[in-house]
This record gives C-alpha cells, structure tokens and sequence, in this order.
C-alpha cells in the first residue's frame, strides 16, 4: 500500500546524496547504519524509522519534506 511513497523517499534520499558526492558508505557512516541497509532505503525496499529519515535530512543538508517530493 505504501510502497510507491518508500520507492519516492528512497529516490529522494539518493538524488540528494548523489547530488552532494557523498557516498553510500560516507551517509550510512554518518548514520551509524550499514550501507546495505541504506541502499535498501534508496530501493525503497526497506522501511525507515521516523528517527532515522529525519538523520538522514539532517545529513544531506535538506528539509524532511524535500525527501517525500514535497516543498516547503
């Protein structure tokens, strides 16, 4: 039910982070998650806490909304 919204937070967080030239590796670091889990993120095949997209703005420098397709 929810998967195209996961599929749009997972685009998101890797347009930013590529964006940005930060890798995988560099964000997961950053997050203190492993870099599978956060490619599974980016697939949208994984499920993030509320916690941990709001990290992962915070990382890559943009507003929680940004990450759902939404602006300000």
């Amino acid at each position: 039910m929810y998967r195209k919204r996961y599929e749009t937070l997972g685009n998101a967080i890797k347009y930013h982070r590529v964006s940005k030239s930060i890798s995988q590796g560099a964000l997961a670091a950053t997050l203190e998650i492993t870099p599978q889990y956060l490619s599974k993120i980016e697939h949208g095949a994984a499920h993030p806490s509320l916690d941990l997209i709001f990290a992962i703005a915070d990382a890559l420098d943009v507003h929680v909304n940004e990450l759902w397709g939404q602006e300000d």
